[in-house]
C-alpha cells in the first residue's frame, strides 16, 4: 500500500510540474518586431537555395497581430495564440538558375523570433544556430553594423 501511495505522490508531483505557462504568455505575440525586415532578409539569406540571386524583396503587409484559428501540429503553436504576421514578396533563381518571378510568402514572428515561414516550422538547424547567438538574433544587425 505504501508503494502505491508513493507512486501516486510521484505522479501528482510530475503532473504539477508539467503545468503550462501562464495563459497571458501563451496568447501574447510579444512586442512589435521593430527590426522585422532585417530578421526576414537574414533568414532568407541563410535558407534560400540561391540567396545571392534575391531581388525585388518587398514587404507586402507589415507586421499585424493575428490570432491563430486552428492548431498547427507541425508548428509549436495552438489555437488562440497570437503571432505577428508579415507578407513578403521577392524574386529568386530556382535550382536551374532561372528567376521564378515575384512570389509571395508569409512569415510569423513571436517574441522577436521567426517561428514559421509559409506556415511551416522554421528549420531546426536555423533555430539552433541563429536563435542562440547568430547574426539573425534580434539586435545583432545593429551591433554588427556599428562595429564596421
Amino acid at each position: 500500500m505504501k508503494k502505491y501511495l508513493l507512486i501516486l505522490l510521484c505522479l501528482l508531483f510530475l503532473a504539477s510540474c508539467a503545468a503550462p505557462p501562464h495563459e497571458a504568455v501563451i496568447q501574447n505575440a510579444g512586442p512589435y518586431p521593430e527590426n522585422y525586415r532585417d530578421m526576414i532578409k537574414c533568414y532568407l539569406e541563410e535558407t534560400l537555395q540561391n540567396p545571392e540571386s534575391l531581388k525585388g524583396f518587398k514587404i507586402q503587409k507589415p507586421p499585424e497581430v493575428v490570432t491563430l484559428d486552428t492548431y498547427y501540429g507541425f508548428i509549436p503553436l495552438y489555437e488562440g495564440q497570437k503571432v505577428w504576421e508579415v507578407f513578403i514578396v521577392f524574386n529568386v533563381k530556382n535550382a536551374n538558375g532561372v528567376y521564378i518571378g515575384p512570389d509571395m510568402h508569409v512569415v510569423w514572428i513571436r517574441h522577436n523570433r521567426i517561428v514559421a515561414y509559409d506556415y511551416e516550422e522554421v528549420e531546426l538547424d536555423y533555430r539552433v544556430k541563429h536563435r542562440i547567438g547568430g547574426s539573425c538574433k534580434p539586435g545583432e544587425e545593429q551591433k554588427n553594423q556599428s562595429s564596421d
